[in-house]
């Protein structure tokens, strides 16, 4: 893909000129772009892309958090005389019911949608509110997106604008993009997301399973329960994820782009969606054991169960505001959860929720680029 002469333009025919085309002067930063172009350009990537695609994320979390569940040691005992829990949740139950404890996508969906929800009491009761519930329907698919889009407005914002920075920086002596420096600028726009999203993806998968009653109380009780070291135990295996991922989803991203895009033409709307699905894809495949220990990291002894249950507080201690610092992690760093992973559920749980991670990423990354690349260009139009 040439980036280096902007100013002289190939004739195109006709044809060409009716499609949507992405211009390479500015899908490329010329280092007089305004900074807050891609700001605004990357919150609004972000928000287009966690959106669309939660319902998926929450499937997944549900999937990964279900199959471990099983072995809990709050909420069974570890022998699993029975295969299935006293106390459990249509998703639990459903988790330990084959013997691979395998879990689709559309059934993970029924389920979720047809589940009763119980929430927390007040702050200060450490029982919950037991009126009749009632099934929770779609929204129960979005539950904790609001964690995300308050997060991802910052974190994305930080992420495009590094990317284009380091990219920027890294340009060989004929403008072209080089490899290196895809990588390099994926690894640290990823470092500089976590920042911002590590805490909050904590919150979020939380509140996915049921948890809390909304964002404040979350941030609120995990800090008065389990310390503020809560909010950031899964950073390092967060950046050990999202670190490699950036680099696949961005290198692969750039070399296809560069691939599908003769010298002097201009990058069609077609070539970015191809090349940022399949570059969502690859990433989102190779990092799923990362995130597999990420989601054990995060969720500790919690698990659907607290939505449902008569007896919560069982199921469900590290929730409990009547006591504050007295719940040790199940487990304290990356180490530990991936041997209880490979120890309850073998080489095959590390890969457990990678079919909705795939099918979430894969549409993901391409609305947040195409997005992002969208909204620089008519930033830039508006401006001009």
């Amino acid at each position: 893909m040439d980036t280096s002469s902007p100013q002289q333009p190939s004739a195109r025919p006709a044809s060409e000129e009716s499609s949507a085309v992405f211009d390479d002067d500015w899908e490329e930063w010329d280092g007089k772009t305004p900074f807050w172009h891609h700001c605004v350009a990357g919150s609004l990537a972000g928000v287009a892309e966690h959106a669309l695609v939660y319902p998926l994320d929450t499937v997944r979390t549900h999937i990964q958090v279900c199959a471990a569940c099983i072995h809990n040691p709050s909420t069974t005992s570890s022998k699993l005389s029975n295969g299935l829990m006293g106390q459990s949740s249509v998703l639990q139950r459903a988790a330990a019911s084959g013997a691979s404890n395998n879990m689709g996508v559309w059934q993970a969906i029924r389920q979720l949608m047809n589940q009763p929800i119980a929430l927390e009491g007040p702050a200060s009761s450490s029982t919950l509110v037991t009126a009749e519930p009632t099934a929770a329907g779609i929204s129960r698919l979005w539950r904790g997106v609001n964690s995300i889009i308050v997060g991802c407005i910052p974190a994305h914002a930080l992420y495009f604008s590094s990317y284009e920075l380091i990219k920027h920086a890294t340009l060989d002596k004929d403008g072209h993009v080089t490899t290196y420096g895809s990588a390099m600028a994926g690894a640290v726009s990823a470092f500089s997301h976590d920042l911002v999203m590590g805490p909050l993806d904590t919150v979020k998968q939380r509140l996915q399973l049921g948890h809390y009653r909304g964002l404040t109380h979350a941030v609120s009780t995990m800090v008065a329960n389990e310390g503020f070291v809560s909010l950031f135990r899964s950073f390092p295996v967060t950046l050990a994820s999202n670190v490699p991922y950036g680099v696949i989803m961005v290198g692969t991203n750039e070399f296809l782009k560069d691939r599908w895009t003769e010298s002097g033409e201009k990058l069609s709307l077609e070539v970015t969606l191809g090349a940022s699905s399949i570059a969502g894809f690859a990433a989102a495949a190779a990092t799923t054991p990362l995130d597999r220990i990420k989601t054990y990291l995060q969720t500790q002894q919690l698990t659907p169960a607290c939505s449902v249950s008569a007896t919560p507080k069982k199921n469900c201690p590290l929730t409990s505001s009547s006591s504050k610092m007295t719940h040790k992690p199940l487990v304290a760093g990356w180490k530990d959860a991936a041997v209880r992973i490979y120890e309850t559920e073998g080489r095959a749980g590390f890969f457990r929720g990678m079919t909705p991670r795939i099918l979430s990423h894969t549409p993901a990354v391409a609305i947040s680029w195409t997005t992002y690349e969208t909204a620089k260009q008519y930033l830039k139009t508006m401006d001009n």
